[in-house]
């Protein structure tokens, strides 16, 4: 199939794959291969269609059930989803699904591998030692082994002149104390012609020796190890530099195009795939429009000027309201497990949408119940309804940006208290840790909301301005005035640096 007719393709910017050549590739797991049979067929499968074309590439499940093998290797992982037709497709917004596609090889990797640095030139034997290389040879290394004769003519050719016995084992005692120190009496017992001691009984380097080539080609071979090392760790030291003013152009080009982004968010009821009525938060104009009825076939025109669409199952709404949702970024808030095992016997804890945005927002009642929901709708009450909704989609988006913000939302249930990962956020959308980071480098004051989430109607009315001392895993050190002291990070609701605007 051509990347024109590859809807997938077409959107990542990449050439069709074919699942044959990612079969072998190292680090590919089945779960991989899954999502490169997708990207090959580009739009969604049956699940005995992905196993029939998986086999055909030659893989072979460990159970003999390649379907079932397919089953447990997705277990509800991003950037698959399964669509009410059970039929599997990919999140093309998924923040997971690029470093997929670079694990399997779909994705050129961001950086060529680099080239190794030209080992160091060693000087010829007829050039004095320099005290540099006397270090890189002798620097916290055990040289007992070398002879004290040869320490000793080392540190006289680097210093190029005579020194005392004292002087050179002080010199040599200063690189490194695993040795045995140089005295008078072990220079006593020296018979070679390298290292003679003058008239005023100092140690001097007999240049004219046939010896003296021989040991400094032999520091220099102890040195060499060191010099390679240092060559490498300055060369990695360039491309971190390099690759890091490449990397933080990318973050800037991918803040501008986070920020520009046009977001809606949509909660239709009673369910997802048969809305009777859908409410529509415009981020930017922070408005909030209600479709009930027959006006819900207003909705494609109207989500027309969006680029990103956030929502409870997502993909199931816009399914029977557009023909291809994957013209839209989406965000599916949906919790990222169903469940939470609570004790050794077994009990577990069923995750709701409703329990999450309680834990990570404070709202007591974030979504409207839904057999009252259902009355108003028999009975016609527009108002009563538009007003849930409006408070639905209010609490959603609180939601949403506790996520994008954390980079997780947070479940609270008796003695629970833990962070799941959500996969929301897109590059460029601002983190928590880089807000109160950047603040700190530049000395400059930030405004948090700090416990429940912030007010629709004036979102900053319960922000506190700080400064930031310091930060750690799960606390922030802040300043007020004259007074230190710790907020919980999890209990940061939004965060925006003065004469910033942070925030999706």
């Amino acid at each position: 199939m051509s990347p024109e007719r590859n809807s997938y393709c077409k959107r990542l910017g990449l050439p069709v794959p074919r699942l044959e050549d990612v079969v072998d590739r190292k680090q590919v797991r089945l779960f991989h291969l899954m999502v490169a049979a997708l990207l090959e067929r580009g739009r969604p499968m049956g699940l005995n269609d992905l196993a029939g074309r998986l086999r055909t590439a030659g893989v072979v499940a460990g159970s003999g059930d390649l379907a079932l093998s397919l089953k447990k290797a997705w277990h509800g992982m991003e950037p698959v989803y399964r669509d009410a037709q059970g039929h599997f497709g990919l999140n093309l917004s998924s923040a997971s699904l690029e470093h997929i596609l670079r694990t399997a090889g779909l994705r050129a990797p961001r950086f060529a591998a680099p080239a190794p640095p030209p080992e160091p030139a060693q000087p010829a034997d007829e050039i004095p030692l320099s005290e540099n290389e006397l270090d890189a040879a002798f620097r916290d290394r055990f040289i007992s082994g070398f002879s004290a004769l040869r320490q000793a003519a080392a540190v006289l050719d680097a210093l190029g002149r005579p020194a005392t016995v004292g002087d050179v084992d002080a010199f040599l005692a200063r690189l490194t104390r695993h040795r045995e120190p140089i005295t008078a009496g072990r220079v006593g017992y020296w018979r070679s012609a390298l290292v003679v001691m003058d008239e005023e009984e100092r140690l001097t380097l007999n240049r004219a020796s046939p010896d003296l080539g021989t040991m400094r080609r032999a520091v220099r071979n102890l040195a060499r190890p060191a010099y390679i090392q240092r060559a490498r760790d300055a060369h990695w030291v360039q491309i971190r530099t390099e690759r890091e003013a490449v990397l933080a152009q990318e973050r800037r080009r991918q803040a501008r195009e986070a920020a520009a982004l046009r977001r809606a968010l949509l909660r239709a009821v009673p369910e997802p795939e048969h809305p009777q009525a859908i409410a529509l938060l415009d981020v930017s104009a922070r408005s909030i429009r209600t479709f009930i009825g027959d006006a819900i076939a207003a909705i494609p025109e109207a989500l027309s000027g969006f680029d990103l669409l956030v929502g409870l199952q997502i993909r199931d709404t816009l399914h029977g309201l557009c023909p291809d949702p994957d013209r839209w970024r989406l965000v599916d808030l949906r919790p990222p497990q169903k469940s939470r095992r609570i004790n050794r016997a077994g009990r577990t804890l069923k995750i709701t949408p409703e329990l999450l945005i309680w834990g990570t927002t404070g709202i007591r009642r974030p979504l409207g119940d839904p057999d009252e929901v259902a009355q108003s709708l028999a009975r016609g009450e527009a108002g009563k309804l538009a007003r849930r909704l409006e408070s639905d989609a209010k609490a959603l988006y609180a939601f949403y940006c506790y996520g994008v913000l954390h980079h997780g939302v947070r479940l609270r249930w008796g003695f629970l208290d833990e962070i799941l990962r959500v996969d929301w956020v897109l590059p460029g959308d601002p983190h928590l840790y880089d807000i109160l980071d950047r603040a700190r480098q530049a000395g400059v004051p930030v405004d948090v909301v700090v416990g429940s989430a912030p007010g629709w109607a004036d979102p900053w009315s319960r922000a506190r301005r700080v400064e930031v001392v310091n930060i750690e895993p799960w606390v922030v050190t802040v300043r007020q005035g004259t007074e230190t002291g710790l907020i919980d990070r999890r209990e940061i609701q939004a965060a925006r640096m003065v004469g910033g605007s942070d925030g999706p």
